[in-house]
């Protein structure tokens, strides 16, 4: 095998991290596969053997808990595989469980690029040849909005402000359907649905560089994931306006 030939299965329900993956990695000699839940990534495994499989432990339908079961109780799907979990729900509790289920590597929402790279790097090593040199930071005005996303882009983004502002086009895309299915899931009540948007978008908010919006949507997760309808509602109202102001040109 060469390391042109390694691919990388990605199983993840959130189009903007399998979006931010497609992008950082997508200068390195891989064949990524992005799946948007369980059912789909089985499909590629039954196709053919990848080398590294990365997925989230929240999805709708079968979960990613449900994902590395069968991998376990099935060595032939999984193979050869290295099995890495992105996930912003990472709790010692979890980290304990995920260690007796061979994960090789833990991986929290929001990754940055860097930790990424190394991640692959080191589970296709010594094919995979490092990555080229990323470019150095831009320096951008000092106020607060600014400073914020200059901090994200060295945290998150290996510095590089040009891999950020791509992200960040694609983000604001996705946040008028974001804001078209909360308001969906907030008529009906679906705490359910209401709880997996804010889970993805506190991730999201911070790699863009929004700490207080990435807080809001933590505190609409909770509330959801509490069964607290009247406050996951206000705080859905909450969020949805700071989503909106960020995507206003």
């Amino acid at each position: 095998m060469t390391s042109a030939q390694a691919r990388i299965l990605l199983v993840d329900d959130d189009p903007a991290l399998r979006r931010f993956v497609h992008m950082a990695l997508e200068d390195m000699p891989l064949d990524l596969i992005a799946c948007d839940r369980v059912s789909a990534a089985l499909e590629v495994l039954q196709e053919g053997a990848v080398q590294i499989i990365i997925t989230d432990l929240m999805m709708p339908g079968e979960s990613g808990l449900g994902l590395l079961q069968r991998l376990r109780d099935q060595p032939a799907l999984r193979g050869q595989a290295r099995v890495v979990v992105l996930s912003a729900g990472l709790t010692p509790a979890r980290r304990e469980e995920l260690v007796h289920m061979d994960v090789w590597c833990l991986l929290d929402k929001p990754v940055s690029v860097m930790q990424l790279i190394d991640c692959i790097n080191e589970g296709l090593a010594p094919t995979t040849p490092k990555p080229a040199a990323i470019a150095a930071p831009e320096l951008l005005p000092a106020n607060a909005a600014r400073a914020h996303a200059q901090a994200a882009i060295e945290e998150y983004f290996g510095g590089n402000g040009d891999l950020y502002r791509a992200y960040r086009a694609t983000c604001l895309a996705q946040f008028a359907h974001d804001v078209h299915n909360g308001d969906t899931a907030a008529a009906a009540r679906d705490l359910v649905s209401l709880r997996h948007l804010a889970h993805n978008a506190k991730s999201v908010l911070r790699m863009l560089g929004y700490p207080a919006q990435s807080t809001q949507a933590l505190a609409l997760e909770e509330d959801c994931a509490a069964g607290r309808a009247t406050e996951s509602l206000a705080g859905w109202d909450t969020l949805r306006s700071a989503l909106l102001a960020i995507g206003k040109p």
